[in-house]
């Protein structure tokens, strides 16, 4: 498991109950061969139609061993700048991604 990794899941968590957001954190998918690729969250409404996985630098993501058609948005985020929930940070973040949610994005959420 990567140095960082509990920190980073701890500031997903945090920025779902503070931002009003849907977050699975830690987040894990099943690949071909049955073997789970585990990630940092999986971040429902923001991003793709599935959402948006979070990897973190400065590992390869494994981009083969995801599924086929898997309509989820990938970002790899520097530890760094993302151990640490930052409100305005992680807002900036996720207004980057773009809200893909149903119904109307947090109140928050000015989409710049």
């Amino acid at each position: 498991m990567w140095a960082d990794y509990y920190q980073l899941v701890d500031a997903w968590r945090t920025a779902a109950t503070d931002l009003g957001i849907r977050v699975t954190a830690p987040f894990s998918i099943t690949d071909a061969d049955g073997d789970e690729v585990q990630f940092i969250a999986h971040v429902h409404d923001f991003g793709a139609s599935a959402g948006t996985l979070v990897w973190t630098m400065p590992y390869p993501l494994p981009a083969r061993r995801l599924p086929r058609g898997a309509a989820f948005f990938i970002s790899t985020l520097n530890p760094d700048l993302y151990r640490e929930y930052n409100q305005s940070r992680f807002m900036s973040t996720l207004a980057g991604w773009g809200w893909s949610g149903p119904g109307a994005p947090p109140a928050w959420y000015n989409g710049v």
